[in-house]
């Protein structure tokens, strides 16, 4: 709410951010390093175009738009077609953004297993675990990469302090949502994976998607900065919020 920036600058600033990844990561995004055998993550194969937006943007206590995607091969061939909702509330801790998205085409599909698969945030420097003094807390009490990685749960909270204010991003997952796990590092990185953990005996595993059989994930995302911020409460708050819908 007043204006400090919870993700990472982009591009990362030398000296100031750890520059790793400098192409990757821009703040909050959704990705797939195996989607049909193909890489949405990386920045360097498969590309996501965007067809247009779904019927007209709202707004008022809150705001929400639609956008149409497709899912493109690198030899030009779609894989699967993406209708994403996003929806940003405030509240007293900050505001949530919503992500209700789904992925369908004619024809079956699959994601694999992979760490870089699901919603991503990349947290501004100030704010993470390694060598800044932030913290990364699980709806289970994990702590930090150690007690949250690999680990499926509700929620994730990464947060710390900035200009002397309590600030922090929290991934909740949404209703309706397979299991889902945390791709948690202290360097900075958060990620909600819906698919199975990335371990030795889940490599060969998929998700298939039948055809014209709508797969679809939820997340909330709560930016907050509030020195009181309650994440259980938070993520109460966002499955009410979207109980019905």
């Amino acid at each position: 709410p007043n204006g400090i920036q919870v993700t990472r600058n982009f591009p990362p600033i030398k000296g100031v951010d750890p520059d790793d990844h400098a192409y990757m990561h821009p703040g909050l995004s959704l990705g797939f390093a195996v989607l049909d055998g193909e890489n949405f993550w990386h920045n360097d194969r498969g590309v996501v175009v965007h067809e247009g937006f779904v019927g007209e943007p709202t707004a008022g206590n809150s705001a929400s738009f639609c956008a149409r995607n497709r899912y493109v091969r690198q030899d030009g061939s779609t894989i699967c077609m993406e209708e994403a909702t996003y929806t940003l509330t405030t509240n007293k801790d900050g505001y949530l953004i919503t992500l209700d998205t789904q992925f369908s085409s004619n024809r079956s599909f699959s994601f694999g297993v992979k760490e870089e698969m699901g919603l991503a945030l990349r947290v501004a420097s100030p704010i993470r675990v390694k060598e800044a003094g932030g913290s990364i807390l699980s709806a289970n009490g994990g702590r930090d990469e150690k007690g949250t990685w690999g680990i499926v749960d509700q929620w994730w909270d990464y947060f710390g302090e900035i200009e002397g204010k309590k600030v922090g991003l929290q991934i909740m997952s949404g209703p309706g949502n397979p299991e889902v796990w945390a791709h948690s590092r202290d360097y900075g990185v958060l990620v909600a994976n819906p698919f199975p953990v990335d371990l030795k005996a889940n490599r060969d595993k998929m998700t298939v998607v039948e055809p014209n059989k709508p797969f679809r994930l939820r997340f909330g995302v709560q930016v907050h900065e509030s020195k009181d911020f309650n994440p259980s409460a938070s993520h109460t708050r966002y499955l009410e919020a979207t109980a019905h819908e």
